[in-house]
């Protein structure tokens, strides 16, 4: 008794020299430089690539090209700006001249300041929860089953 695959690959065997001589066919009708270039092009993924890029320009990019231009002229302009803020600022810090004694006791008197300005915080005073009189069988069920 034979299995569905042993049959399968029966047909297979069979079909195999018929597909051959199709492909000889098709194959022969074209020139062999053809043949041969479209075979390296068709292996060649920079093929594929070229023509996803190209398909993506003429789907995403064409059709908005004026909207394109406006967001790269607004990106121009922002760089500029940003570049003419840094120019304006002065890139070192001005607290680095200070001596680091002086900066220490500067900032012990504004901590002194604060202190004398606020009054310390006291945390609440917190309160236990009341046990309740009730058992938990004597409480009131906030559900009860019909």
């Amino acid at each position: 008794m034979k299995t569905p695959r042993g049959i399968l690959l029966e047909r297979h065997r069979q079909a195999e020299a018929k597909l051959d001589a199709v492909r000889r066919n098709a194959l022969a009708t074209l020139p062999a430089a053809e043949a041969a270039g479209a075979l390296r092009a068709a292996r060649s993924g920079a093929l594929l690539l070229r023509a996803a890029l190209s398909k993506a320009w003429l789907e995403l990019i064409c059709p908005c090209r004026r909207a394109w231009a406006g967001m790269a002229a607004l990106w121009l302009a922002l760089a500029a700006a940003n570049l003419g803020m840094k120019a304006a600022f002065p890139t070192g810090p001005a607290l680095a001249s200070a001596p680091a004694r002086e900066l220490g006791q500067a900032l012990e008197e504004q901590r002194r300041l604060l202190a004398e300005l606020l009054p310390p915080v006291q945390p609440p005073a917190i309160q236990p929860a009341r046990p309740s009189r009730r058992s938990r069988s004597e409480r009131p069920a906030m559900l009860k089953a019909c």
